[in-house]
């Protein structure tokens, strides 16, 4: 019990300190910057378990199909950063990096299924 209590002491001085430094600091944006830096530890600690669940249970995590539209958010992303923040345009690749992995994915699954139906049709 006394270890939630501190891991919830430090989390709501993150909070406060992170919320404070951007409402003083932030020009543009506060409240979803705020929102945004008090959810990603939660999102992190959550993965992390979930990562780790899985791989005791030794599942790996599912690709789906790249969600129709990410290139396009990522121009847009990209167009909001250089609005925000200026600096030298930077080139994403997260839909085509998604793409290769789902590929892989797909590729592990084949073969996967080749080895159950020699084994069954053997």
């Amino acid at each position: 019990m006394r270890l939630a209590i501190e891991v919830f002491t430090i989390y709501i001085v993150y909070l406060f300190g992170t919320s404070l430094l951007i409402w003083r600091y932030g020009s543009k944006d506060r409240a979803p910057s705020i929102v945004v830096a008090a959810v990603s530890p939660l999102l992190f600690v959550f993965s992390a378990i979930q990562l780790i669940l899985l791989k005791i249970i030794g599942r790996s995590p599912e690709i789906s199909p790249c969600p129709a539209g990410l290139s396009d958010a990522e121009l847009v992303i990209e167009r909001k950063r250089q609005e925000m923040f200026g600096g030298e345009p930077i080139e994403h690749h997260f839909a085509s990096d998604w793409a290769k992995l789902y590929a892989k994915t797909v590729e592990q699954d084949a073969e996967k299924v080749q080895a159950f139906a020699r084994r069954v049709l053997a």
